[in-house]
């Protein structure tokens, strides 16, 4: 996979919904005395927008949160975890305050094809005859526009809310997923990623 990919959250520049959808895991809404921040990627620099972004605009919405960089320091979280390393990280979150953690991934990244469709338009110009001067009739003058066809890449990110307290089963309590094409501007989409993000948990989740 690409290095990372959040550090692809960049915009498109177009105003359709990042978010494919929007799941309450829980059925239920919940308070949190703060939630932790945390993008998976080996990229640094879109670690830090990232997770800052939607620190910003949580606690904008009057949600407690705090960037994973200065709690889990990794340069990369290419080592998988074992349960043991697990369970200390949830009890270490736990004890310094959290309740809450926040995690996106990037679950794929692969080529798409969109085809465009042309189409057909007829225009009718008058067309001059003879030296009589006057207009014989009109013919019809028609356009095509081929297909076009637009190729590039396709990225799906989820993020996961999880609550730290609950012991019990699953903690589990939200779950969205984002289609971003083609990245640019990775300011502007991180921007628009956090706030649909940070506003689908406070309308679903977030108390």
């Amino acid at each position: 996979m690409p290095i990372l990919i959040l550090s692809c959250l960049v915009a498109v520049g177009c105003s359709s919904s990042y978010m494919t959808s929007s799941t309450n895991v829980s059925k239920e809404k919940k308070s949190y005395n703060k939630i932790l921040v945390v993008a998976k990627t080996k990229n640094k620099t879109a670690r830090i927008r990232f997770e800052d972004q939607v620190v910003t605009d949580l606690s904008a919405l009057g949600v407690a949160a705090a960037s994973s960089m200065d709690v889990i320091k990794v340069e990369s979280f290419d080592k998988e975890l074992t349960e043991k390393d697990l369970d200390k990280l949830r009890s270490d979150l736990v004890a310094s305050g959290y309740d809450g953690i926040l995690v996106t991934n990037l679950i794929d990244a692969s080529q798409y094809t969109d085809v465009v469709p042309g189409g057909t338009s007829t225009a009718y110009y008058p067309t001059r005859y003879g030296r009589f001067g006057r207009y014989y009739g009109y013919y019809p003058v028609s356009y095509w526009e081929p297909d076009e066809i637009r190729t590039g890449v396709q990225y799906i990110l989820e993020s996961t809310l999880y609550d730290m307290t609950d012991n019990d089963g699953d903690d589990l309590q939200w779950v969205g997923q984002f289609k971003l094409k083609d990245p640019g501007s990775i300011t502007k989409t991180v921007a628009k990623y956090s706030k649909e993000l940070t506003t689908a948990l406070k309308e679903s989740s977030i108390q």
